[in-house]
């Protein structure tokens, strides 16, 4: 349902987002409801609740093993980004941080090996 507020057509983001709130607070079946509250959010020009969707939707994420498609990836690039424009490094370090172990992931799984520079000898 909320995905019909969301359209261009009707653009109607404040529905949306109860509706949304209503999917994450019962049985959110398809699991996106976290990541389109904060992508709402963002649209809204609203990044500290884009912020705390993306929080609960990383712990949720955690809690029951599952990768959404990019959704881990989006969410702490955001949040790293949002900390360091907050001057909240320490998070923002611990976002970057978990970025680089998806990257390092990737490249595992893909097989090529890791273009670390140090690993390079002059």
């Amino acid at each position: 349902m909320g995905q019909c507020y969301e359209s261009e057509q009707l653009h109607k983001l404040e529905e949306a987002i109860k509706c949304y709130k209503r999917a994450a607070n019962s049985n959110d079946a398809e699991a996106i409801a976290m990541h389109r509250l904060a992508k709402l959010h963002i649209e809204l020009g609203q990044p500290e609740e884009a912020a705390l969707y993306y929080r609960k939707d990383l712990k949720r994420m955690e809690a029951e093993k599952r990768e959404g498609p990019n959704y881990r990836v989006e969410a702490l690039m955001f949040l790293a980004q949002h900390y360091k424009a907050q001057k909240r490094f320490e998070e923002a370090e611990e976002r970057e941080t978990g970025k680089s172990l998806l990257r390092e992931m990737r490249i595992a799984q893909s097989g090529f090996p890791s273009m670390d520079v140090e690993h390079f000898h002059p």
